[in-house]
């Protein structure tokens, strides 16, 4: 056999394994494998932390109960599947770093609010019991809280008494912060809601995850409710998703709180079925 001939199979043989790695290196791109690989990453990057799937596509990291939401990640790579392993190595050394910043002082633009369920409060509370943290966290409305967060590129951690001594700030004013902050990002409403027919549900569902927290706003929806004779009923399935009727007969009311309950039952990030009418004076939960 010839060197160059040796040369080419050893070349051909490399390739082969090169490839086989590569495949067995795949994020899968179905569930629940693709939260479990990226979860693996993860713990390979931050080797001391606690990484813990809390549901599809969403874990936390560290005693915080730092959040990672890997639902833009998993949108990315079903619309992209043979870029996605690059993606998720992007995504994971972005979540690492983020985490390793976690320590430092927030900045006073980072503090937004977010709207989540009271289960989702109580299991940040119970994972953080021991490590003398509070989170900054108020009853909103039904089975619902808003909380202060810290946002980051690639996470949103809940805001703490730590990070109210680090920016030598009160919780009352925290929470203004917050709220400040928060709405200063939203386009107006009616620039991204349009009236919802009769007979039709409307929403607000472009994947950004405070359009929840427009709720906490209710001011905002006015022009709205007046678009739809006065009728406006909201609910809040994930975060990310809001869903609204601009009729409070019995059959508009039952679909909305179908399709509610079927988002809610499909979410990674669940929030709540509670319908909301929008009154003058603020929201009314409907029984």
């Amino acid at each position: 056999m010839t060197l160059p001939t040796l040369v080419r199979r050893a070349a051909g043989a490399a390739l082969l394994s090169l490839a086989a790695a590569a495949h067995a290196q795949q994020v899968p791109l179905t569930e629940p494998g693709f939260t479990d690989a990226i979860t693996e990453q993860l713990r390979t990057a931050l080797p001391d932390e606690h990484v813990v799937v809390v549901g599809p596509q969403r874990l936390t990291i560290g005693n915080n109960g730092i959040a990672a939401n890997l639902g833009r990640l998993w949108q990315y790579c079903q619309a992209n599947a043979t870029r996605c392993d690059a993606e998720s190595a992007r995504y994971v050394a972005g979540v690492t770093q983020s985490f390793k910043d976690v320590n430092k002082p927030p900045e006073r633009a980072q503090v937004r609010i977010v709207l989540r369920s009271v289960h989702t409060a109580e299991a940040y509370a119970g994972r953080s019991r021991g490590t003398g943290l509070s989170f900054q966290v108020q009853p909103f409305a039904g089975d619902m809280v808003d909380a202060v967060v810290i946002d980051s590129p690639n996470t949103v951690r809940w805001a703490s008494n730590h990070d109210l001594e680090a920016l030598k700030i009160d919780a009352a004013a925290m929470l203004e912060l917050a709220r400040a902050n928060t709405h200063a990002q939203m386009q107006p409403l009616m620039s991204a809601a349009t009236p919802a027919p009769k007979g039709k549900i409307g929403a607000l569902d472009g994947g950004d995850a405070y359009t929840a927290s427009r709720l906490l706003f209710p001011q905002d929806w006015a022009p709205l409710a007046k678009a739809q004779g006065g009728v406006l009923i909201v609910v809040a399935p994930r975060p990310t998703t809001l869903l609204y009727i601009g009729a409070d007969d019995e059959a508009s009311i039952a679909g909305l709180r179908a399709l509610a309950r079927e988002r809610l039952e499909r979410a990674p990030d669940p929030v709540s079925a509670t319908l909301l009418r929008w009154t003058p004076e603020g929201w009314k939960t409907l029984p």
